[in-house]
């Protein structure tokens, strides 16, 4: 079972600015309840990206409180920091490979990833 809930999520595309400004946005929330205005100042954001990362956190199990004009954290036991998205590292085949050797659920899924990607068949004649 992974820090995910034992859950795989499905894999998106984010930008390190995203992942920076996601990761900021939950430890904001992890000090204090703050009003939204607030929270828009702090992270140089809009409204409408506010409301975007809001329902990203959301889709990845991150419980977010809103209530008397206040956003929180909801109580979790796991970091809710381990459950944001991360950038792509743009990692060779070789640092994947060193990777997918730790006896960790981590480097298990990297090993099956890298065996799915190598294990390919080409089309007959090449």
């Amino acid at each position: 079972m992974s820090d995910t809930g034992g859950r795989r999520r499905p894999w998106i595309h984010i930008t390190r600015r995203r992942a920076s400004r996601l990761h900021a946005l939950v430890r904001l929330l992890e000090e204090r309840p703050r009003p939204r205005d607030e929270i828009l100042k702090a992270l140089e954001i809009g409204l409408r990206t506010f409301y975007r990362e809001l329902d990203l956190l959301k889709r990845r199990g991150v419980k977010i409180r809103h209530k008397d004009r206040l956003y929180s954290l909801a109580p979790d036991p796991r970091d809710p920091a381990g459950k944001l998205p991360f950038p792509d590292p743009q990692l060779s085949f070789a640092e994947i490979a060193e990777l997918a050797r730790c006896d960790c659920d981590a480097g298990r899924r990297l090993a099956a990833l890298l065996e799915s990607v190598t294990a390919l068949a080409l089309p007959e004649g090449r």
